[in-house]
């Protein structure tokens, strides 16, 4: 099954959701996308030195887990982009979210804390 990860800004929680989807289905059947990216392509390595890296605590986490995402890159959300998944699961707020996804058979929500700085 191809499943579209969503969160606000893709440095988080859709990117997580990503690396586990495809470690336990040994696949490469998930992506993520975000509704506010406005850094279009950028690595999360390149995010971290952006911002303040001492509440950036993906990499340890995942690191832990197993998982390298350093090079995973940060893209927008846009419509046309979910003809190709069978599900999309949002993690990001119900006001950051397009109406077209809202309205979206494919649209799944899960209510997921965004852990930025946790």
């Amino acid at each position: 099954m191809k499943v579209l990860f969503v969160c606000r800004h893709n440095t988080g929680r859709s990117q997580i959701a990503k690396a586990f989807y495809n470690g336990l289905t040994h696949s490469s059947d998930a992506d993520s996308a975000g509704t506010h990216v406005i850094e279009i392509g950028q690595t999360l390595e390149e995010r971290r030195a952006t911002i303040d890296a001492k509440n950036f605590f993906i990499f340890d986490v995942m690191n832990e887990a197993g998982h390298d995402i350093s090079q995973y890159v940060r893209t927008p959300l846009i419509e046309d982009m979910i003809d190709r998944y069978d599900m999309v699961v949002s993690m990001a707020s119900k006001e950051d979210t397009p109406e077209w996804l809202l309205q979206s058979d494919k649209y799944v929500y899960w209510d997921v804390s965004d852990p930025r700085g946790q």
